[in-house]
């Protein structure tokens, strides 16, 4: 049913998809663990939670070559698992050992090199910054 809702609420901000058609606008995410074909559009804000802890997790580096790094991990405050991010949030700075509630906007960025729109994330504001604490502390 989640899934549903998720799916319903991502064709929602695709009707006020992206205005170039030539460019594939589509990208694949994982919604609760099953990867979901969507399309990359403006949203002026949407709230994240950021886990305490970075995920390894595969990029591509300049040379073209996918090699093993670190990421942050995200998830909206409605889902359940996070996720890995492949690319940062502009304008945020992550300290380990805290989480974040996050207010974000992303915005779809046409690239003519590759044909395709990305997205690329920006921070609005942190909405809170909690240490994590452990069973040893």
């Amino acid at each position: 049913m989640k899934k549903l809702a998720i799916a319903a609420l991502m064709a929602s901000f695709a009707l006020t998809g992206c205005a170039t058609q030539k460019l594939a606008d589509e990208k694949v995410m994982v919604v609760e663990g099953q990867p979901v074909k969507v399309k990359v559009v403006n949203m002026p804000s949407f709230k994240v939670e950021i886990d305490p802890r970075k995920a390894v997790c595969d990029v591509v580096d300049n040379a073209g070559n996918t090699v093993q790094s670190e990421c942050i991990q995200y998830r909206q405050l409605h889902q359940k698992n996070f996720t890995p991010m492949n690319g940062t949030i502009q304008g945020f700075t992550f300290e380990p050992g805290y989480r974040y509630v996050l207010d974000v906007r992303q915005e779809a960025i046409p690239n003519q090199a590759t044909g395709a729109v990305e997205s690329v994330w920006i921070l609005n504001d942190v909405i809170s910054k909690t240490a994590e604490t452990t069973a040893a502390q």
